[in-house]
Order: C-alpha cells, then sequence, then structure tokens
C-alpha cells in the first residue's frame, strides 16, 4: 500500500480512538469548556460552573438565575454555535441548570 493511501488525518484519528475508548464527550466537554468564553462572552463566562457533555446533552451550569432564564432562550443557537467550533454535530441539544 502506497504512503499516500495509508495516510490518515490526525483529527480522524483522535476522533476514531476518542469513540473507540468513550471518551469522547469528556474530551469535548473540556475544549468547550475552552471555547466559551470566546463564545458566549465574558459576563457569561464568569457566571458559568461546569460544563458536561451526556448522550448528545450539552448541560452548562450558571450561577445566575436571570441569566440562566435568558440562556433557556438561547439553547439552538449555543447547540449550533457548539458544533461549529468543534467541527461535528455532537450536541444535540443545550440545558441549562
Amino acid at each position: 500500500m502506497s504512503r499516500d493511501q495509508n495516510e490518515e488525518n490526525l483529527g480522524e484519528v483522535i476522533d476514531r480512538l476518542l469513540k473507540a475508548y468513550g471518551l469522547e464527550e469528556g474530551y469535548y466537554a473540556a475544549a468547550i469548556s475552552t471555547y466559551w468564553e470566546n463564545l458566549m462572552g465574558p459576563a457569561v463566562a464568569k457566571r458559568t460552573g461546569r460544563i458536561t457533555i451526556e448522550r448528545g446533552v450539552l448541560k452548562v451550569e450558571v450561577t445566575s438565575a436571570p441569566l440562566r432564564e435568558e440562556l433557556s432562550y438561547s439553547k439552538e443557537k449555543i447547540v449550533q454555535m457548539i458544533n461549529r467550533e468543534i467541527g461535528q454535530r455532537l450536541i444535540k441539544s443545550v440545558e441549562i441548570y
């Protein structure tokens, strides 16, 4: 087999390994935590606690009731922004708590 036929994109290899070992959601939850301030802004980031992913649901802890209410109206937009940032459709919905 030639070198060209055997080469894989490093990102594809990492994604395949993450899926194989059941680490995909944990990896992407950590990545999303690092993108969160850039995507949502510093005011939202300051009031955001833990971010996890469970079965395609992005779970975001928010320490402010008014912000929790405001973000609940933007769930679909958050799903789109996060999936665009990570480069795949991993997140299906958002739960703000």
